[in-house]
């Protein structure tokens, strides 16, 4: 009888203790966009309750001195619903005033460069995409002041309605600091660096960015300080830009922009030297909003040295304008393909070695 009470008790025990090691596990655990909510809300200028600020930032490709990819942003922000910011480059400008539910928008150029677009936003955004974190119902650990980061990896995927691959995408948090270090999806990419303090937050004075197979851009702020009071005139809108004018940037599935092709030329695969002789491809597109394919990058291949000449291909691509309440929009999307092609041969006539 006594033995059996000890058992019975050691049961109850073991239960507790498991009861415990479930519910601390529970604590621990969050869904990741919450997780990340809270880093990057740490990192970001313009946020709800924010304070005003001003800066001035450059971007630039420091690796290989590209001046396409050269441009200057400069914001004035007063709350989420009153900011002006100006941006410019080789290829593109945009002067964008933000007054409540008016906006007047002055562009020059066909189409915002994605990889620009990407780091001009997240210089006081860091984070502009939540739903797509939500969407992907992963939970993730809690910062707990350890050493290394809090990761998660997911797939966006790309599909020509026969095949399939998938474009790689994640995030990191640091354990230690709780602070954002990196992330992305199709739509946003960005690692942070050298972070300041600034009315309490820790803002990064560096950003940098790079899509799979492209150049690898970094943002500098050169200035950040409190908004004067005399800049107020700046966020007056003087001609409103009616919807249908104004630049937006939307996220298209593969299948829907498929059925919007107007010149799709049938690839024509080169021979290769060395890897896969077939296999699949997936790359991120941007469509303007005359339907012209303006940048393909994020390549991710069965076969790398295909890169460029899939690249050359797909910029000869043409849609119809993608409609989005009643006005054409900026599009990013993707292009998923299987490829077939042969062993290039040497000088001498004898095939290269596989």
């Amino acid at each position: 009888m006594c033995m059996q009470k000890r058992v019975s008790w050691t049961t109850v025990v073991a239960f507790g203790v498991m009861l415990a090691l479930d519910h601390a596990q529970a604590q621990q655990d969050a869904p990741l966009e919450d997780v990340v909510r809270e880093a990057a809300g740490r990192s970001t200028l313009a946020a709800s309750g924010g304070v005003p600020f001003h800066l001035k930032a450059t971007i630039s490709d420091e690796k290989k001195h590209d001046p396409q990819w050269d441009a200057e942003v400069e914001e004035w922000w007063q709350s989420p619903t009153v900011w002006r910011r100006e941006f410019h480059s080789k290829t593109f400008s945009q002067t964008l005033v933000v007054n409540g539910a008016a906006r007047e928008e002055h562009i020059a150029g066909p189409v915002f460069p994605e990889l620009l677009r990407n780091l001009t936003v997240e210089l006081v955004d860091t984070v502009p995409r939540f739903d797509q974190l939500a969407a992907l119902h992963i939970k993730v650990d809690k910062p707990d002041g350890t050493p290394g980061q809090i990761k998660a990896k997911w797939e966006i995927p790309g599909s020509d309605g026969t095949t399939t691959r998938a474009l790689a995408a994640s995030i990191a948090i640091s354990r230690e600091t709780g602070l954002f270090v990196y992330g992305g999806d199709i739509d946003w990419d960005v690692a942070l660096h050298d972070f300041a303090d600034f009315h309490g937050k820790q803002i990064a004075r560096r950003l940098t960015a790079q899509s799979q197979g492209g150049p690898q851009l970094t943002a500098k702020v050169t200035l950040l300080e409190d908004l004067a009071g005399s800049e107020s005139a700046g966020f007056v809108i003087r001609r409103p830009t009616p919807a249908k004018h104004q630049l937006r940037v939307v996220v298209v599935p593969e299948g829907q922009m498929r059925k919007l092709i107007l010149q799709a030329p049938q690839p024509k695969w080169p021979a290769v030297q060395t890897g896969p002789l077939s296999g699949t491809m997936v790359m991120r597109i941007v469509v303007d909003r005359e339907g012209n394919v303006r940048s393909v990058d994020d390549f991710f291949s069965d076969n790398p040295a295909l890169q460029v000449a899939a690249q050359e291909q797909m910029m000869r691509w043409k849609f119809r304008p993608y409609p989005d309440r009643d006005a054409s929009v900026q599009v990013i999307s993707t292009l998923t393909f299987p490829f077939s092609t042969t062993r290039e041969e040497s000088a001498a006539g004898a095939q290269m070695p596989k």
